[in-house]
């Protein structure tokens, strides 16, 4: 398993491509060489100054890369290119292929995504858990809930959630393509650019909710997020808090993550059979 390399723009670091390797420069630091076959995923956050041979490097490492800014918005998503059809390009296209097969992915998306919302419910609101079952709540139940314990406005919520979520959606679309799996082809979020990825991604929020939840438990909260113009932004060092947390549970999060993609491929068998 490969490491996660996050570019923050605090240091103001220039990343240039070293033939197999990168060369970071930042203010007050020595430079560091990272080979790219090391890497698995890369995370940019804020204005960093790139050098293109960079991009292209993990570009043909497979390597996916997200841009994002602290105000939790992802502005883009590079990703290799290539005019091969992916190895499981057929068994995607079986879910698409009618509504009743449409209705089927969608209701195995509806009960899993439960599972992730009930772990949510049964560490922040035990109470209300005792009478839930995966099966025993709807979408607006958990919205209620959830709004009910995060004890935060929806802009805030959303200033750090959409940070939080834009690292899941980087982890899985990694996922998908060590799977062979396409990250287009939505089902859900059909005819949406990394469709499939948002569809996995709809799948995991209790997970990211859980996480998002913690950074709002953090001490010292007041340094992590501020209002900048009337607006919530994650400061540097809130960013940082993100970042830690989910690296202290990546093993966790892939498991989870592993588990749903085999659900989906032996959902996907069964309807090919």
């Amino acid at each position: 398993m490969g490491r996660t390399l996050y570019i923050n723009q605090t240091n103001k670091p220039v990343i240039e491509r070293d033939g197999p390797s990168i060369w970071v420069r930042e203010e007050g630091r020595a430079g560091r060489r990272i080979p790219a076959r090391l890497v698995d995923r890369v995370v940019v956050i804020g204005n960093v100054r790139l050098d293109s041979g960079m991009i292209t490097l993990f570009a043909d490492n497979n390597t996916p890369i997200t841009f994002i800014n602290t105000r939790a918005e992802e502005t883009a998503v590079v990703l290799p290119y290539n005019h091969r059809l992916p190895d499981h390009y057929r068994e995607q296209r079986a879910l698409l292929q009618s509504e009743r097969t449409i209705r089927r992915f969608r209701k195995w998306a509806s009960a899993r995504r439960a599972l992730y919302q009930l772990n949510f419910i049964k560490k922040y609101a035990p109470r209300p858990a005792q009478r839930l079952s995966a099966g025993g709540f709807g979408e607006g139940n958990y919205q209620e809930i959830l709004k009910d314990v995060r004890k935060v406005g929806e802009r805030k919520w959303q200033a750090v959630n959409g940070i939080v979520t834009a690292l899941f959606r980087n982890m899985i679309m990694q996922c998908l393509a060590d799977s062979g799996l396409d990250p287009h082809p939505g089902v859900i979020h059909r005819r949406h650019n990394f469709g499939f990825a948002l569809d996995i991604c709809y799948v995991m929020g209790g997970e990211s909710d859980i996480q998002t939840m913690q950074f709002f438990r953090s001490s010292g909260l007041g340094e992590l997020i501020k209002n900048e113009k009337g607006q919530p932004v994650v400061t540097d060092s809130g960013i940082r808090n993100i970042v830690h947390r989910f690296e202290n549970k990546r093993s966790e999060t892939l498991e989870k993550l592993n588990n749903t993609i085999d659900e989906l491929f032996e959902l996907m068998r069964e309807i090919l059979s």
